[in-house]
């Protein structure tokens, strides 16, 4: 399907786009499990049907932020957010010029690596929702930024279904984000310079995710949520009384349930930095973010 050519017709026709490829139907999400979660009178509207002034994307990273939906995919929100840091490289996934008013026909397009090259994937803007018009899949934070629900959407329509988002890994989704090379490195068999490497991938704006293993119990004590994937938005190497620590800051794409143990917002650890790197990197709030 080629954007351009279909956006111009629905211009010259002064009509919305609608996408017969990725139909906005039940065949659309899937037939398995997923079926049994969705609300009762599921429908699809458009962003303008939702909201008196939708925004397809802002360039305030805050407002970027994602909230997950019922597909359990929060691999492919903490690779989202790990996109977020860089405005070049989140630009070739989400092309720039698209909006809810200039030039809008329903229609929106992104950009994915797939097997060996850069695919456009086009879509309309019919999103399902519940009956108090709440979108049911990825959404924004502010409700009336969509850029996330319809580049899910465009995910889903490339890989079959919205149930075909359920499983997946960080690393896989940042390679269909960037075409980089994915490197992937078990923590029980770090390397010993796994700080080394942790600090030249940051310096080279390398995306870096992780998970955690399946488990019996879905958070753990120490806050942890097993089998969830989560962002790396940071690096820092502090200076304690008792030495140096080497610090990583992860986000948990929910936006809350943060790690509890060392270095936490309520950790005694931050006593015993210097009051200037305390107030620089600690941040008591509940936003899914920590050290």
């Amino acid at each position: 399907q080629n954007y351009q050519a279909l956006l111009e017709t629905c211009l010259k026709n002064k009509c919305l786009f609608t996408d017969d490829s990725f139909p906005a139907h039940i065949s659309s999400i899937g037939t398995g499990a997923l079926l049994k979660k969705l609300p009762r009178n599921l429908q699809w509207k458009r962003p303008h049907a939702l909201h008196r002034s939708p925004v397809f994307y802002t360039s305030n990273r805050k407002q970027l932020d994602l909230c997950q939906g019922l597909v359990e995919n929060c691999w492919f929100l903490a690779a989202l957010k790990a996109l977020t840091f860089h405005q070049d490289i989140l630009a070739a996934v989400v092309p720039e010029n698209q909006s809810f008013e200039r030039k809008y026909a329903g229609i929106f397009h992104f950009r994915f690596w797939h097997f060996g090259e850069w695919v456009d994937v086009v879509v309309d803007d019919r999103l399902p929702v519940n009956q108090d018009g709440e979108l049911v899949f990825v959404s924004s934070v502010y409700k009336n930024v969509f850029w996330g629900a319809l580049l899910e959407k465009a995910y889903a329509k490339l890989y079959g279904s919205y149930e075909d988002l359920q499983i997946g890994q960080v690393s896989e989704a940042l390679v269909d984000f960037t075409g980089g090379v994915n490197i992937r490195i078990k923590l029980a068999a770090a390397p010993p310079d796994l700080w080394d490497i942790l600090t030249r991938a940051t310096y080279s704006r390398s995306l870096m995710g992780c998970q955690t293993h399946l488990g019996a119990t879905k958070v753990l004590k120490n806050g942890l949520v097993a089998g969830h994937a989560y962002t790396v938005t940071g690096i820092r190497k502090v200076t304690c009384q008792d030495g140096p620590e080497n610090l990583v800051r992860l986000r948990n794409p929910w936006g809350k349930i943060e790690w509890k143990g060392d270095w936490s917002d309520s950790s005694y650890k931050w006593e015993l930095l210097s009051p200037k790197e305390k107030i620089l990197l600690r941040k008591k709030k509940e936003d899914g973010e920590f050290w």
